[in-house]
């Protein structure tokens, strides 16, 4: 019956096994290793290689088809032989086979050698056995259902030799076979490892291992027992352990048990060498997994930051999956603090020691909590502290039973400060209640910022308002975003925001003139002298493909312009700014649109067209970005950027813009050209007039009134093309 042998074998797994009077045997190769019992038989080595001569083959029974067998024989005599036996007689194919054979003992060689003598009729069929520098390198060559090898030997009792397979054709595997010669055992072995053969007059100890508590937990107390180890032929003298299991060796003892407890839980490799009276070693590994802390102390302080005279809330979580008894919480406040007890959970507080002592078992699967304030000592108190200054809490946590005793978790310290930071204030803002209340700060709320805190810190920003206990700090745009992300994102503000997929958002403006077809015209007033033509509206459709927190928009303008909004879809409008914010979350498939309106001072000066084929108009820019405040994204608003400025009309939007009752040019009549302004526009291409307030050249031409008569038959808006035409794209001029 074949088996594969690995690692951890009999010696190493602490199985006992039978003292041979002749020795101890073991083969190794990489992570294999295995003890051995030489074959013994009644033959000497050569007649039990079994080899004929005139087959040129052995009839040895260890052979296999393809296969190198390798073994150790023992003579009725006692002399001890390694045999090489490739292959099986009437059985395979042929092949050839080089091995090197190092460490060899004095005396060793090949007793026998298959097919060693020189053929020159078939001098590749012909094997080499050469010996270099005390290593002995063989090449077999057999045929077709042949077999080859040779026995070596005396190998003595004690040796350390090493076989290398280096070339194999023909050989599929190499097994070792050991044990009764009639019903053999084998380990199977790789073709390419070099193999280690050892023969010890003594015996290796043999190493056992017992662990209790078999499933321990952190600070409990480990006992590790190597008392069941033991050496069939002297004794154990030394106790090697490898406790985490690093490979290195933590404590040497004589006595085989030792006591250890792991501070921490954990899966750990625990080693055990032994060491016996002849330096001769064994070793066996334990896998341990040991539960982490059982009990977990932890303290939560309601703020990073407080101000001289102030309170703020600690907050001490007791949790347990076994019953303690004679428990006490022992917290060390900076001094002269003021001690506030809010809730002891059952404990008894000395308040002089900041001490909660519990009567009771607190029972597994139990939590306590224990939540007291803080009051800091005021400004005065603390004249002699030069501030910002780190003050910190300290505390254990004892029981009797178990005996431990742990050090509180968590939060430990807060900066004193005559100013809180923005996030600080906004996490413990207390809005109004109603119009004329006051904002107030409670450093005793949690360190997450509410929605309600989130909308007063967006009027704030509005308004350009300080932020309440901050000494007069504004909220920018950037710090309102990154408001809006702590809040939507529920992290309280002494964490970094979470990881946030990156999103790829969008941002397209779209301007819309006042008069279709024109750019901004400048020195138009109706009759009751108010400017007209000097306002466009501006639209800017934002969207993204995945969730962003905090999106802002700002569109900056020419000097003097003014930002009217029409439209925010759910943004904030910092006016004079000329910002927006959306303290909320933009949604892929919902996109927001900000909608405004632009009036362009009346009185403002505008440069006449340069001239040439294409002339250069005056136009200004409108240039916006579009930020996130988590993820951090930035982009540029894209779209219609340039903003035209003109003090004249092109002279088909003249003659539909025409009062004829009062001969002038009238801005807030219709698109559509009537009959009147069609005879007044023959009236002009008749007498070859120019018309006012138009851009040159400015008169009725051939081309122009037979345009003009046809916006007006169609009734065609005139920034609209013509039926059957294409679109014009200079819009009329």
């Amino acid at each position: 019956m074949m088996r594969k042998i690995s690692l951890i074998v009999a010696v190493v797994l602490g199985l006992t096994l039978p003292l041979f009077a002749q020795g101890y045997f073991e083969v190794i190769q990489g992570a294999t290793k295995v003890s051995v019992v030489p074959f013994s038989g009644t033959k000497t080595a050569q007649d039990f290689y079994d080899y004929d001569s005139g087959q040129s083959r052995s009839r040895n029974p260890s052979g296999e088809a393809n296969t190198a067998v390798l073994f150790l024989y023992r003579e009725p005599a006692g002399q001890l032989f390694l045999f090489f036996i490739l292959g099986k007689a009437e059985a395979g194919t042929g092949g050839n086979a080089r091995f090197t054979i190092k460490n060899i003992p004095i005396g060793a060689d090949f007793i026998l050698k298959d097919d060693a003598f020189y053929f020159p009729l078939f001098a590749e069929l012909s094997d080499t056995y050469t010996r270099t520098n005390g290593d002995y390198s063989v090449y077999w060559v057999w045929g077709d259902g042949r077999t080859d090898g040779g026995v070596f030997g005396p190998l003595g009792e004690e040796f350390h030799l090493t076989v290398v397979p280096e070339a194999l054709m023909g050989i599929q595997r190499i097994v070792f076979k050991y044990g009764d010669i009639n019903n053999p055992k084998w380990v199977e072995l790789n073709t390419l490892d070099p193999i280690e053969i050892k023969g010890m007059r003594n015996q290796p100890p043999v190493a056992r291992l017992v662990v209790s508590p078999a499933a321990p937990r952190a600070r409990q107390e480990v006992l590790f027992d190597a008392s069941g180890s033991y050496d069939p032929d002297g004794t154990i003298k030394e106790y090697r352990w490898d406790i985490d299991g690093d490979g290195k060796v933590d404590y040497t003892t004589t006595e085989p048990k030792l006591r250890y407890t792991y501070l921490s839980g954990g899966t750990f490799t625990v080693g055990l060498t032994v060491v016996d009276d002849t330096g001769l070693t064994s070793s066996i590994t334990y896998p341990l997994y040991v539960s982490p802390i059982t009990v977990r102390v932890t303290r939560e302080i309601s703020t990073t930051y407080a101000t001289p005279g102030s309170i703020f809330r600690v907050t001490v979580t007791i949790k347990t999956d076994q019953d303690l008894v004679g428990v006490g919480l022992d917290e060390d406040p900076p001094v002269n603090w003021e001690v506030i007890p809010i809730q002891n959970a059952g404990a008894i507080f000395n308040r002089p020691h900041v001490q909660w002592v519990f009567m009771d078992t607190i029972r597994a699967g139990t939590e306590r909590v224990i939540v007291y304030d803080l009051k800091v000592p005021t400004a005065d108190q603390l004249a002699s502290v030069r501030l910002p200054q780190e003050f910190c809490i300290t505390g254990l946590l004892q029981a009797k039973v178990p005996d431990l005793v742990l050090e509180v978790e968590g939060e430990t310290c807060v900066i004193v400060d005559t100013c809180l930071p923005i996030l600080e204030a906004v996490a413990h803002l207390i809005p109004p209640e109603k119009p004329g209340d006051q904002d107030r700060l409670d450093l005793r709320l949690s360190e997450l910022i509410t929605v309600d805190q989130l909308n007063r810190a967006g009027e704030l920003w509005r308004a350009d308002q300080p932020v309440p206990g901050t000494c007069g700090e504004r909220l920018d745009l950037e710090k309102i975003k990154l408001i809006a992300a702590y809040a939507y994102s529920c992290t309280p503000v002494d964490e970094p925001l979470p990881p946030y997929p990156s999103a790829n958002v969008k941002a397209r403006r779209t301007i819309l003139y006042p008069i279709p077809c024109e750019a901004v015209v400048i020195g138009f007033y109706d009759s009751m002298g108010n400017a007209l033509g000097n306002k466009f509206t501006v639209k800017v459709e934002i969207e993204t493909d995945r969730d962003v927190i905090g999106v802002g928009l700002e569109e900056n303008l020419p000097v003097g312009w003014r930002v009217t909004p029409i439209q925010n879809d759910g943004f904030i409008y910092k006016p004079g700014a000329n910002q927006w914010v959306l303290l909320d979350i933009l949604k892929p498939g919902r996109p927001k649109t900000i909608i405004y309106e632009v009036t362009v001072p009346p009185n403002i000066q505008v440069q006449k067209p340069l001239p040439g084929p294409c002339p250069v108009r005056d136009f200004q820019t409108i240039v916006g970005r579009v930020d996130t405040g988590h993820p951090c994204i930035e982009i540029d608003v894209t779209g219609q950027s340039k903003v035209e400025l003109s003090d004249c009309l092109s002279v088909l939007a003249a003659i539909a813009k025409w009062d004829v009752a009062r001969d002038t040019i009238d801005l807030s009549l219709s698109d559509k050209i009537t009959l009147p302004q069609v005879q007044r526009a023959i009236a002009f291409w008749l007498e070859g007039s120019r018309v006012p307030r138009t851009c040159d050249p400015g008169v009725v031409d051939f081309e122009m009134i037979k345009t003009i008569i046809a916006y007006w038959l169609t009734g065609t808006p005139i920034c609209e093309p013509l039926p059957g035409q294409p679109p014009s794209i200079c819009g009329g001029r």
